[in-house]
């Protein structure tokens, strides 16, 4: 059903009963019957009354198989925003879970001095929201979607602003979420107002292509399929054709044209099976040839968006370039509703919460960034990083994927594996050769971290040239950190037992803390050791460790530490 067609509560609690036989239909009803009296009185731009938005957006929200509680929310996200109602009146009508999924949704009504502060703070109430209960950002997705469908009755300014914010941020955040169909549906919605000619001319010569090509497409996978028969293989075909605004972006990006594009067509195979994928790679190559540095294994290495399938690029009959696409039913339904699958069949399991911060660490960290910085402008760019579709992977030495950001430096991969390693970082081999630590990443490279027992001194123009969040906010804290310090020395005077094995405890220590030793003596005299130790450090809590630890040992009678500038 489409996002436009008429629909009625019926149709919602259909459609919720057919992905999730648990919903609870009575309070669905409720919920509907709730919303409908709170906007009995409005109406969308449209004329419509504007019970209709929310009754599509619950079915949207169904179609994804979640539950109960998320349909209800659906139904009554609006009426907190824009009738007199109250979080409190929801949660006291329904529960608190209805509730505080609402309220995640609903936005700031405090005014701020920007357009740009003002978002920022709605995407960072809306991703603090969305850490507590991924439900959020599911409805919030589900919302926007069914307000891209509709949004002809908007003055033309409105339009390209809602088009745009849907490309730059909930496209992406769907792609993160590896919500495939979610976040085509998105681009190709928006990209009609954002670009109206180009939409209307690539969508022109793509009807022409599929007219030019269809019978030899259909050939092409008719021979794979008799070949799958006869080896006893079987599958689910389709001929796709590349979505309006991936073949916008790639014509741009590479400044070609749509003859010259490779993966214009699709041919999808889904198989029983991670074994038959690989059983259906080798039949294909046996019938038709492999275009050269086309095959990808997202299989064997997944994309970062749990997205798993075999690519390459074939040349089927009659010359027609196809790409094929291999994947099992289990990984196809994966790349079409992402994350909603851990909820839907993980619900209230950690490893549900583990799997969701794993793929949102990167806004996450974006999110304690903006605490560092009061430029919203900042703010929004690192988001946009962090969302943004384009990725790049990487190797650690034992073999290990790192994916980040495209265009991360060897700074973003280090703060990415630790954040030690990132304080420690003193130079880098990328596949063996030593290059500057902000050398960007390319794929397939092997990137080894060389660090020091010392911090390392950050620079201001670090924060240019790294692309992550995480990054970022490490390097503006070490700046802060830093700033006007020049590295004090320190004396360390130690009165203790005489005992060899604490002389080895004690000269363990420093190191382990991260303390530069720049003189070591040591006495016997009555029985007792008297140690003394010159140090250097910039930062005054280290001191304070140094002290707790030593306090820590029973053997030691006094400990006496002061600073020591005059000496050399």
């Amino acid at each position: 059903m489409s996002e436009t067609d008429e629909i009625t509560i019926k149709d919602v609690i259909k459609v919720a009963k057919r992905k999730n036989r648990s919903v609870d239909k009575a309070l669905i009803e409720k919920a509907y019957r709730y919303a409908e009296e709170k906007h009995k009185k409005q109406l969308r731009k449209s004329g419509e009354p504007y019970i209709i938005h929310p009754l599509h957006v619950a079915y949207i929200v169904a179609e994804l198989g979640l539950d109960t509680q998320t349909i209800c929310a659906a139904l009554l996200h609006d009426v907190v925003e824009d009738t007199d109602t109250k979080y409190e009146d929801i949660e006291k009508e329904f529960n608190s879970e209805i509730a505080e999924i609402v309220e995640g949704v609903t936005k700031l009504a405090q005014l701020f001095k920007t357009a740009e502060e003002k978002q920022a703070e709605n995407y960072k109430k809306m991703f603090i929201a969305m850490e507590k209960d991924i439900r959020v950002i599911l409805l919030k997705l589900a919302d926007r979607l069914h307000n891209i469908s509709t949004l002809e009755y908007l003055k033309k300014d409105r339009q390209i602003a809602i088009a745009k914010e849907t490309i730059e941020f909930y496209a992406p955040i769907a792609h993160k979420l590896g919500m495939y169909d979610m976040k085509m549906k998105l681009q190709d919605r928006a990209f009609k107002y954002l670009k109206p000619k180009e939409c209307k001319e690539i969508n022109e010569e793509l009807e022409k292509k599929i007219k030019e090509n269809k019978k030899y497409l259909d050939k092409t996978k008719e021979t794979i399929d008799k070949e799958l028969k006869k080896a006893k293989i079987a599958v689910i075909s389709t001929i796709e054709t590349k979505h309006i605004y991936n073949i916008y972006k790639k014509l741009q990006g590479k400044n070609i044209t749509m003859d010259q594009l490779k993966d214009l067509f699709a041919l999808k195979i889904i198989t029983k099976n991670k074994s038959d994928c690989y059983k259906t790679l080798g039949i294909i190559n046996n019938v038709y040839s492999m275009i050269p540095k086309t095959f990808k294994d997202y299989i064997a290495i997944p994309r970062n968006n749990m997205y798993q399938a075999i690519h390459e690029i074939i040349i089927g009959e009659r010359g027609v370039v196809v790409e094929a696409q291999i994947c099992s039913y289990d990984m196809n339904i994966i790349s079409k509703y992402g994350i909603t699958n851990y909820f839907r069949y993980m619900k209230g399991k950690s490893s549900e919460k583990m799997e969701i911060q794993k793929k949102l660490a990167g806004i996450y960290d974006t999110l304690e960034l903006k605490q560092l910085t009061e430029d919203p402008n900042e703010f929004l760019d690192t988001l946009r990083s962090e969302l943004f579709d384009d990725e790049v992977y990487v190797f650690t030495p034992k073999g290990d994927v790192e994916v980040l950001p495209r265009d991360s430096t060897v700074l973003d991969f280090a703060y990415h594996i630790h954040t030690d390693v990132g304080k420690h970082i003193k130079g880098c081999k990328i596949n063996n050769l030593r290059v500057p630590i902000t050398t960007k990443l390319r794929n397939g490279r092997i990137v080894e971290i060389i660090t020091s027992e010392e911090e390392c001194v950050p620079k201001r123009e670090w924060l240019e040239v790294v692309k992550t969040a995480k990054a970022k906010r490490e390097i503006i804290e070490l700046l802060n950190e830093n700033q006007g310090k020049e590295k004090t020395k320190y004396k360390v005077e130690i009165i203790a037992k005489e005992n060899p094995s604490l002389l080895l405890k004690i000269t363990g220590l420093f190191p382990s803390i991260r303390l530069n030793i720049l003189e070591f003596n040591t006495v016997i005299d009555e029985g007792l050791n008297k140690i003394e130790v010159i140090i250097e450090t910039r930062k005054i809590k280290k001191i304070e460790q140094l002290r707790e630890e030593l306090g820590k040992f029973e053997e030691i009678k006094e400990v006496e530490i002061s600073e020591a500038n005059n000496l050399k």
